[in-house]
């Protein structure tokens, strides 16, 4: 009793010095619902929805703040005639037409089934009592993270010990054979097993029949004028005008992350890598390496090589010279400011 006492006494100033400190880590279940965000654009995005009641729309959110994300017109539930759809490394795309399936109260009660479906007794939901925030220092610092959820599925459904595997997921237009257009996930995994879904029924592959399925124009990253295009759990409607990133550009980030996946370095890293390696020593070779690598990362990408603020600009201006800073202020209208990239000290 006298050792329960001296661990376990609330009026120890601080915690005992034999007693180490522990954390635990929990998976939580939840659903990836197709959604829109209007920050100035319109924003297709996967709100995630989890079984202790959290929703992530761009924030971590409660279900009582999720209302109000609702009400105020930040997730919304339709796009206006002749705006944009933007959808993150895919492309944006003018609409008119659409149909959309959900009101602001059905959207709330969808999510609030989901919740519940998920966790049937709605037992110990968080309840941010409308601050998301808490104050650590002098700092406000999100109470839970944005989540980055993997797709998954069992290598070895029929086994006592399922195996479980965690992939990426990325989006493409799926020309599905009920004729229907959809804008569908994309699942890749380490051995090469792909799922696509948010269609009807979900199709699988392996990663070398992908090819097959973008030249008969399957898979695509490309719509036509006119062509409808069907959300699942969102709505439809039709292409007005835009533009999507390259397909082969596409197949490289895919075949990229596959590598990824297997343990290699990305294209991204690689560049990165040399990147530092030429600012600590530059030299042609370097820059010659630098180039190459640069000139593999999926060009909708590229902007990832440096930092949010310096983007490629600094890699391009060790690559490419002065065009670059030309080009940068031609189109801002004022002075480069990166313009401290080392020459190679064995340039002629």
């Amino acid at each position: 009793m006298k050792l329960f006492d001296k661990i376990f006494n609330t009026n120890t100033v601080s915690p005992q010095p034999e007693i180490t400190k522990i954390t635990r880590t929990e998976i939580i279940e939840g659903f990836s619902l197709p959604g829109i965000i209007h920050n100035i654009q319109y924003h297709f995005t996967g709100l995630q929805v989890y079984s202790d009641g959290l929703i992530s729309c761009w924030e971590m959110v409660d279900l009582t703040m999720l209302k109000e994300k609702i009400e105020r017109g930040w997730l919304v539930t339709s796009i206006p005639e002749g705006e944009a759809i933007s959808i993150h490394n895919l492309g944006h795309w003018y609409i008119k037409h659409g149909e959309w399936e959900h009101s602001k109260e059905s959207l709330y009660n969808l999510i609030h089934t989901l919740v519940k479906q998920l966790n049937p007794t709605l037992e110990n939901l968080h309840n941010y009592n409308g601050n998301n925030s808490k104050k650590i220092g002098k700092a406000n610092i999100a109470k839970h993270f944005i989540p980055n959820p993997k797709p998954y599925y069992y290598e070895d459904p029929n086994s006592f010990v399922p195996r479980k595997i965690s992939g990426e997921k990325f989006h493409f237009f799926f020309r599905n054979d009920d004729e229907k257009t959809y804008l569908a996930e994309l699942s890749i995994y380490k051995n090469g097993h792909v799922e696509i879904t948010n269609l009807p029924v979900k199709k699988t592959l392996k990663f070398e029949e992908l090819n097959d399925h973008i030249n008969r124009g399957i898979i695509t990253t490309k719509l036509k004028t006119g062509e409808t295009v069907t959300i699942l759990n969102l709505g439809s409607f039709k292409v007005k005008s835009g533009n999507g990133v390259d397909i082969k550009h596409k197949m490289n980030e895919l075949a990229d992350k596959l590598s990824e996946l297997n343990g290699r370095e990305n294209s991204i890293a690689k560049c990165a890598r040399i990147f530092a390696e030429y600012k600590a020593a530059p030299s042609v070779k370097l820059r010659y390496m630098l180039r190459d690598a640069y000139e593999s990362v999926p060009e909708h990408q590229r902007i990832f090589v440096g930092t949010m603020d310096t983007k490629d600009y600094e890699v391009r201006q060790v690559i490419y010279g002065n065009k670059v800073k030309k080009e940068f202020e031609a189109e801002n209208g004022y002075d480069y400011p990166y313009d401290d990239m080392p020459q190679p000290i064995d340039e002629e």
